[in-house]
């Protein structure tokens, strides 16, 4: 082979790489502003998180799925995202964030003997590393550490950390005190509880969803709420307003009240119900500075079964309600940051932007095989780098023929 030949080669060769980088990178660019697709995670857990202590920052974290769990971070609104570690090693059932410094996270997961079991988590770098609290959950009287199933902070009291359990009701920690020191928030009043979620509101008041109904805790027993007409399976508090409630049923769509839960009116029409459906509210999100502005997640029940509804917003307090866009998956957790809504499913983070009545693109945590299911831009951009690639890899270089001289 001479050296005009073995140059000719070297040339193509180039040329296949320098077009095959090209392509990629803006194969993933248009991803990121066209509408990156979603990694499958069908079986992972997914939550996201925004700092209150510096609002452009955003925590998820990503279990069930042994590929891509973990700890991701946000520092540009929920744009780009960065793998920060594994996590403490084992599945996460929930995830808080400290109020006032942003690097500082808990976590809770799984329950278990004992003697082998420490199931809450705390990290000072921002989830890069984890330590155990130095005091455990008590266990029950079988010898079983129960499972940590939400997790709570107080923006009031920033060194308040409220921990639900499965089975166990609802304990209090002093974090300042690095989990040192813990009490049974309300006594035994709440102590077999299954806790599915939990709510601090402007007064410190903590809101415990639970199976046996929806409780709050102004410091003394948990009194239950008992006048909405179904077990609430999502709360949101106004930040702004403790008087301000939403809560979303398993049938029946959306509640709202503006006494402190005593009372409650329906505020669904307009959430796309249907006739013999059931119309769940899967999660709810209200906005720090206006207890108008919620953000609702739909899905359908169809027998023991759900399907993806829905995201909608209201700016009214749900007197009116714009869809910002369907979902195949459902929604589990909803959060705003900033004007735009983050929705946090099986298969990623979904973020809607900053206008009200504008589905914006959709963001994926980047790390998680953007490619494995790509959209129609992205296809077209990665054929046409296929063909022009190989056109340059087996194509005769004419020009080369004529201008090169060895």
């Amino acid at each position: 082979m001479n050296r005009k030949r073995v140059l000719n080669w070297l040339i193509r060769i180039g040329l296949f790489a320098v077009i095959l980088t090209i392509g990629t990178a803006a194969a993933l660019v248009a991803g990121e502003t066209q509408g990156m697709a979603m990694a499958d995670l069908s079986d992972a857990s997914v939550q996201v998180l925004t700092s209150p202590a510096q609002g452009h920052t955003l925590y998820a974290s990503v279990s069930g799925d042994a590929s891509a769990a973990g700890i991701y971070r946000s520092d540009d609104k929920g744009f780009t995202w960065q793998a920060v570690s594994a996590g403490p090693g084992v599945p996460l059932n929930a995830l808080a964030v400290h109020p006032t410094q942003n690097q500082v996270l808990f976590a809770g997961s799984d329950g278990g003997p004992v003697v082998s079991t420490s199931n809450l988590w705390r990290s000072d770098d921002g989830g890069q590393t984890w330590r155990r609290f130095y005091l455990s959950l008590p266990a029950n009287p079988d010898g079983l550490i129960p499972a940590v199933t939400a997790l709570a902070t107080d923006p009031h009291q920033p060194e308040i950390l409220y921990v639900g359990t499965a089975g166990q009701g609802v304990y209090r920690f002093d974090v300042g005190a690095d989990g040192q020191g813990y009490t049974l928030v309300g006594d035994v009043s709440l102590y077999n509880a299954y806790v599915k979620g939990l709510v601090i509101d402007p007064n410190s008041q903590v809101y415990a969803l639970t199976n046996e109904g929806l409780f709050v805790n102004a410091g003394g027993d948990w009194d239950k709420l008992e006048s909405l007409p179904e077990v609430a399976v999502s709360l949101a508090v106004a930040p702004s307003d403790a008087q301000i409630l939403y809560a979303g049923t398993p049938s029946s769509g959306v509640y709202r009240s503006t006494d402190g839960g005593q009372s409650w009116e329906s505020m669904s029409a307009g959430l796309d119900m249907s006739p013999g459906v059931a119309l769940r509210v899967t999660a709810l999100a209200v906005a720090d500075d206006n207890p108008e502005q919620v953000a609702v997640a739909t899905a359908y029940g169809l027998g023991s079964q759900l399907a993806g509804g829905s995201i909608y917003q209201s700016l009214d307090g749900g007197a009116a309600w714009t869809k910002l866009g369907d979902t195949q998956e459902v929604v589990e957790k909803l959060s705003f940051n900033g004007g735009a809504v983050y929705a946090a499913t099986g298969k990623g983070v979904t973020r809607y932007g900053e206008s009200s009545v504008e589905n914006q693109p959709v963001i994926a945590v980047p790390e998680l095989q953007p490619f494995l299911n790509p959209n129609g831009l992205q296809l077209a951009i990665l054929f046409l780098t296929v063909v022009m690639a190989g056109l340059a890899l087996v194509g005769r270089v004419e020009w080369l023929r004529r201008h090169v001289s060895i």
